[in-house]
């Protein structure tokens, strides 16, 4: 009984069933049907303790149409310890109007142990996110008159004054720059920007139609008023500086009040909901939220080290690439850009690289109108973009605030010096959308198309862009709508009108970018199945390459359970048989986020995983095809490896349901025996110089290095090759079970 209302929670979290007979049921029915169920008179404890009942029951606490008359009462007395977590997981104590929260704080909660604690620190947590939202409400009231277009302005007049010389001086002047600076420096960009995005999501959702209807005339007395009085200033204008400060200062105060808001979620509340491990105090009537132990790294900070490590990776697999396409002694446009370029296209190929052999792309995307672009190209455009805003934005930028020493001045005389060489050079830039495509049309030149195609210029334009309108329209419809980021479409289009903010451009990351307009906005596109399946057939030929024996897509027989499901991939070598459960998703950004991916899809593959690991092992010898794997290998001498592979980083090597889940690129990592280009750019540049004599700077060294050559010098170092005595099986395994490759992060 137990296991079968284990097994009936897990199908409900899935959302199954989805019909009962001919009935189709919606969500709403099997909630209804879920908690009515009479299996609930008698359950045992054994169910309350388990982490898929406080997630049902998180489930239940979210909606108020279905109610089982004192059932919260039950679970008080006892499983107190799930309702706790069911409370966390479900956060209902941050919405104190809905009816659920008015029954939990009506509970008689008796000697519950630490019941009355926790509520009481829900009711502060509550609170103090009132509060830190209402003061968000009454800045943003001051702002009501600003339309979604000047919210843009703001937002980069803001950057230019805080944000952009911090930034640029990396670029300036890297070597006086440490390392935990530059660390921090782009932690507090993303935060920044976290903050602008909510702020303009916030803005759209009360916009009204018309601010979406604009032509030259309005851009420009809307500039006028809120933008060149601060750049162009004159005595005639004193007044009109002095209100866009005002307006300045109280966006200011707003990013302010988000940043305190987010930290606050980020930090406290999500580690109050989301994190087994902290734990609360009081200090009178202070609240604390602390961790149990205290790491000296947590997981989420080394998944950063991790992901810069594989974003060093794939640049290292652009470089050879770049070199084996024929480029290295090619020319990239004016020799003043040529370096620019060129890391342009080394930087898209990196990027490809990525989304083709880990996400399953092909050469070619669908866009939403139907129509097909050049994935390389389209990467190329928003790579371009971003050498051309740094390079022409951001650094003379950085260079007149040395000489000025004040933000303003300094933002005034490049201003000037673009008008006066006929070049908008304002903190947020606009062009008319035929003319944009016009402008940047070669960069989509080829064989086929000398003077590049307009077609291909406008869909990928269209790729990059997000309809301000069309968002508008969504959130008020729908206030929790799926909206892209900032960085993740970076071109805002307002009427016939593209609007860029060069600081974006400038200081973003193009391969997450990348990877979440695809995967994470455009998770509804008809081309995800397909990609899903090319990932793992690519897995496929990649083991067959290493001479293993694959099976690909295994469909049980006819007789087998009907919920094991086709099995992604069965691999053997070496007496060491390897069954893959393969999923794939987008980059995230919050522990939140994460919790979600481990509760939802990865708790989903481990049940999957022991379903079909299990009829593996059970039909090894009998099934035709799973025999055909062992050959005249002896079953009892088999050892048995069964993995989530994931496309993303969350939750690496951590156990679920028993089994080990890791990520797509460690195993294409260690399969290749590249855990050298993981190694710190500098360590490795220094060994090389130790290696081979080179007495240049480490800049001039890199520069140098490219293609094979680069690979073979690293290949040098002995203690990165993971099968000294050649590659096998039980190797590979052990290595990926031991995350031996992540060691670099230690060196």
């Amino acid at each position: 009984m137990t296991d079968a209302i284990i097994k009936l929670m897990h199908r409900y979290l899935d959302g199954k069933p989805a019909k009962v007979g001919k009935r189709s049921l919606s969500a709403a029915d099997r909630d209804l049907d879920f908690w009515n169920a009479i299996f609930w008179e008698d359950v045992s404890n054994e169910v309350f303790e388990t982490e898929a009942f406080a997630l049902a029951l998180a489930r239940y606490l979210q909606q108020n149409k279905v109610t089982r008359p004192g059932w919260l009462q039950n679970l008080v007395v006892r499983a107190p310890v799930a309702l706790r977590r069911a409370i966390r997981y479900s956060q209902v104590f941050l919405s104190p109007t809905e009816l659920r929260w008015k029954e939990i704080v009506g509970l008689d909660l008796g000697s519950a142990k630490g019941l009355s604690d926790f509520i009481k620190a829900c009711e502060i947590l509550q609170g103090e996110n009132r509060k830190l939202k209402n003061a968000i409400k009454s800045i943003e009231a001051e702002l009501k008159r600003i339309t979604p277009m000047e919210t843009l302005v703001y937002a980069s007049l803001f950057a230019f004054r805080h944000v952009v010389y911090s930034l640029g001086q990396q670029e300036l002047r890297p070597h006086l720059l440490d390392k935990d600076r530059a660390d921090a420096s782009r932690v507090d960009f993303q935060e920044t920007t976290d903050a602008i995005n909510q702020i303009l999501i916030s803005k759209l959702k009360t916009s009204v139609h018309g601010d979406f209807f604009i032509s030259e005339r309005i851009i420009g007395e809307s500039l006028r008023k809120h933008m060149s009085p601060l750049l162009f200033p004159s005595p005639s204008t004193a007044r009109a500086a002095e209100k866009c400060l005002s307006y300045l200062d109280t966006f200011e105060r707003l990013v302010a009040a988000y940043l305190q808001f987010n930290e606050f979620v980020g930090r406290t509340i999500n580690c109050f909901c989301f994190d087994e491990d902290y734990d609360i105090r009081f200090e009178g009537e202070r609240l604390i939220v602390f961790p149990r132990v205290i790491p000296e790294e947590s997981e989420w900070d080394r998944n950063g080290k991790k992901l810069d490590r594989l974003h060093q990776y794939w640049h290292f697999r652009a470089i050879d690439e770049f070199i084996k396409l024929g480029f290295a002694f090619e020319r990239f446009g004016r020799p003043e850009n040529e370096e620019s370029n060129r890391f342009a296209w080394i930087s898209a190929i990196r990027t490809k690289l990525e989304l083709t052999e880990i996400y399953g792309l092909e050469d070619e995307i669908m866009t939403e109108s139907g129509y097909k672009i050049d994935l390389l190209r389209t990467l190329l455009t928003i790579e371009l973009m971003h050498a051309f805003y740094k390079h022409g934005y951001i650094l003379p930028y950085c260079r007149e605030y040395e000489q000025a020493g004040n933000w303003l001045a300094a933002l005034s005389v490049f201003s000037f010096a673009g008008l006066i060489e006929g070049e908008i050079r304002f903190p947020i830039t606009f062009a008319e959308r035929k003319a944009k495509i016009a402008r940047i049309c070669n960069w989509t030149r080829s064989e086929e198309w000398p003077n590049g195609n307009k077609q291909m210029t406008e869909a990928i334009l269209n790729f990059w862009s997000n309809d301000l309108k069309d968002s508008s329209r969504q959130l008020r419809e729908h206030e929790y709508a799926l909206q892209p980021e900032l960085h993740e479409r970076p071109i805002f289009k307002i009427g016939n009108y593209l609007f860029e903010l060069p600081w974006v451009f400038a200081f973003q990351n193009n391969v997450t970018a990348a990877v979440n307009n695809l995967r994470r906005v455009g998770r509804n596109r008809g081309e995800l199945n397909s990609e899903t399946n090319r990932i793992e057939k690519q897995l496929a030929e990649t083991f067959e390459q290493f001479g293993f024996k694959v099976v690909g897509n295994f469909h049980p027989p006819r007789d087998a359970d009907d919920e094991v499901g086709e099995i992604d991939l069965i691999c053997f070598r070496d007496d060491h048989l390897f069954i893959f459960e393969i999923k794939s998703g987008y980059m995230r950004k919050t522990q939140r986020d994460a919790w979600q991916h481990r509760t939802s899809t990865l708790r989903k593959a481990a049940r999957q995983l022991k379903r079909k690991s299990t009829l593996v092992t059970e039909r090894l010898t009998i099934d035709p095809t799973l025999a055909a794997l062992l050959g005249d290998r002896d079953a009892s001498h088999i050892q048995t490896h069964c993995w989530i592979i994931d496309t993303s980083i969350e939750h690496d090597h951590e156990y679920f349901e028993g089994f080990l889940k890791v990520s797509l690129q460690e195993i294409i990592i260690v399969l290749r025996n590249e855990r050298h280009l993981l190694r710190d750019f500098h360590q490795a540049i220094d060994i090389k110089k130790a290696k081979h004599g080179f007495s240049s700077s480490i800049k001039d060294d890199f520069a140098n290095i490219c293609g094979d050559a680069m690979s073979a010098v690293f290949e040098q170092i002995d203690d990165d090759n993971l099968y000294p005595n050649g590659f096998n099986a039980g190797q590979f395994a052990s290595i990926i079970e031991t995350a031996a490759i992540w060691n670099v992060l230690d060196a």
